[in-house]
């Protein structure tokens, strides 16, 4: 155990955390007014924090000194000494770790693990010295932290929202040596801070993590100061709003790194917009998916965006990388960590703007497909499917003869059941994703509802196919009767033939089969959840075999499958009669009788 984990420890068994908070800040203001070490009395500690100044941020100080002193208020003179006598002889930047490490356990339920993002993010952003640099939703610690601490000359500015934060990201920065820095707090949607003779002050690199899926604040967007959200109008989450925000405080030949999950990269409506004007405006250099659970408070994957507005010779270009590959992560205790392997290899990728199978390629504008979700464009070259492990062949499956699904079928979308549609009097049934299982429907557990309006969009008829694309997906079942009052839930698709080339039954066997799984696999997209959308559902590739042909396999399958089923029914009973045998030999039979 480090020193440092020692004093962790021994500081958590003195107080809680809003006292040992403001004990260390403390000791740490009183260390950069260069204090004495050891007080003779609490006022002497409270006089030591209180002299410390700096004009240039006079109210995060005023209001960090104000907490100390409201704090420790009420804290017994001989158990304040306790404390700062531990510290005497500790540096002021291990007195910052341990303010750190505490912070994140209380912040974040056991802390936030060294992961390599900020690493991987500045070498992507390419941050020369004399770059100026902001992160508009900075936390109290971050990518930014990482420069100043290489680089305590660099300009950077850094906003937040939070005050807590505010107070530990500056003590943070001054602990570095820092001075060209600017600090500011407040909602950088609401209102950006760092504004210059009433224009938004322009930076060479944005590098920042913005809270995933945070709910929109439609204030921020009405206001729209600076006319930050040209791009399109942002949906109930903000994330494109701080995407937005990023770009339009570039320079004009500016770059910024920005953290997201996946739901940006694909979902649809407005946000869907907001994404193809950024590929008009020729916006986005690269995309670089990654693990998920890099952050004990997000299980979600995470991904880079990164934002070009000078792309030189890669001009109306995307690159595409895989960054989840062997040997680029390690499982760190509770959370996934880029190794200094993946970092390299990565930032060399993209860089040098290699191609590789399996982890990266390049795509013109123009071949754009809706989304920016890298596995829409990198194929993997391996895959495991029912704990099975597949090489895959691009070369045969690109050259194979397929159409998409959409030309085959009409996709009908499922019905919202709630509990206020489901009574036992109801006169329709439900079919949920838990009433499949092997390709079979569970009549026996639907649930009874009503539809209030039309029912007949619902309604499912003989031979439509079953398909879930959401949760657990691409469980199949094929409707047998006709006239039925049966509808599928919103968590459900059908599936209903508007060719006289396909044959449901062999459909409902191919996307149940190895490569139907592969393809519902390239098609979904989610961050929580797993989903398909609409679009890529569309989109999934079926083999072109005659009509003829379908119907000759599936009742050649169907045949064998008799047999088989006997002769395995056979096996089976068999089995059990040997078993039997070994039994008797002790008697089982007197004692347990089934």
């Amino acid at each position: 155990m480090s020193n440092t984990e020692k004093l962790i420890r021994k500081t958590e068994n003195h107080f809680n955390y809003p006292i040992n908070r403001a004990i260390i800040s403390g000791r740490i203001l009183a260390d950069l007014n260069d204090s004495p070490k050891v007080f003779s009395t609490k006022e002497n500690f409270i006089h030591a924090c209180l002299a410390y100044t700096d004009p240039k941020h006079e109210q995060i100080v005023k209001e960090l000194k104000e907490s100390i002193q409201t704090i420790l208020a009420d804290v017994k003179s001989n158990e304040l000494f306790e404390v700062t006598n531990a510290y005497k002889h500790v540096s002021t930047k291990d007195l910052i770790e341990v303010l750190n490490a505490i912070s994140e356990k209380h912040y974040f339920s056991g802390g936030n693990f060294e992961n390599g993002l900020d690493e991987l993010m500045l070498k992507i952003a390419e941050v020369e010295s004399y770059d100026s640099v902001l992160d508009p939703t900075s936390g109290y610690k971050g990518a930014w932290l990482k420069l100043l601490k290489e680089n305590s000359e660099q300009k950077i500015t850094i906003q937040e929202i939070e005050k807590e934060f505010i107070a530990l990201a500056y003590l943070n920065a001054k602990v570095t040596g820092a001075n060209n820095f600017e600090i500011y707090q407040g909602d950088v949607l609401a209102d950006p801070k760092y504004v210059v003779d009433g224009k938004l002050e322009l930076f060479d690199k944005v590098i920042t993590f913005p809270p995933i899926s945070m709910k929109l604040n439609k204030e921020a967007m009405d206001k729209n100061k600076f006319n930050r959200f040209r791009f399109g109008k942002v949906g109930m989450r903000a994330d494109y709003a701080f995407i937005s925000n990023a770009i339009a405080s570039l320079k004009d030949k500016g770059k910024a790194v920005i953290a997201v999950a996946d739901g940006p990269l694909f979902q649809s409506g407005s946000t869907g917009k907001i994404r193809q004007n950024l590929i008009s405006d020729d916006l986005i250099e690269a995309v670089i998916s990654l693990p998920d659970h890099m952050f004990i408070t997000a299980g979600v994957p995470i991904n880079l965006l990164v934002i070009n507005k000078d792309k030189h010779n890669f001009k109306r270009k995307i690159q595409f990388i895989n960054g989840n590959q062997t040997n680029w992560f390690k499982h760190d205790r509770f959370v996934n960590a880029l190794t200094s392997t993946g970092i390299n290899e990565i930032t060399k990728i993209y860089n040098e703007k290699i191609e590789k199978d399996g982890i990266s390629t390049i795509i013109n504008n123009d071949d754009y497909k809706d989304t920016l979700n890298v596995k829409k464009y990198i194929l993997p070259t391996e895959i495991t499917i029912d704990d099975q492990q597949y090489h895959i062949n691009k070369e045969n499956l690109q050259k194979g003869n397929r159409v998409s699904l959409d030309q085959l079928v009409e996709i009908k979308r499922g019905f919202n059941v709630t509990q206020r549609n489901e009574t036992a009097a109801g006169k329709y049934l439900a079919i949920k994703v838990v009433d499949i299982n092997d390709k079979k429907i569970n009549r026996d557990k639907l649930s009874h509802i009503n539809i209030p309006t039309n029912p007949s969009r619902y309604l499912l008829k003989k031979n439509d196919l079953l398909l879930s694309t959401r949760g657990t997906l691409g469980k199949v079942a094929m409707i047998n009767e006709d006239n039925t009052n049966m509808v599928a839930s919103a968590n459900l698709v059908a599936l209903r033939a508007i060719s006289d080339n396909i044959n449901m039954k062999w459909l409902m066997y191919y996307l149940s089969s190895p490569m139907g799984k592969f393809e519902i696999s390239q098609a979904t997209s989610g961050t929580a959840i797993s989903t398909i959308s609409p679009s890529d559902l569309r989109n999934i590739q079926i083999p072109v075999i005659s009509k003829a042909d379908q119907d000759q396999a599936v009742e050649q399958f169907e045949q064998n499958k008799i047999k088989l089923d006997q002769r395995l029914k056979e096996l089976q009973k068999q089995y059990l009669e040997n078993e039997d045998k070994l039994y008797d030999s002790w008697q089982m039979n007197q004692i347990l009788t089934k």
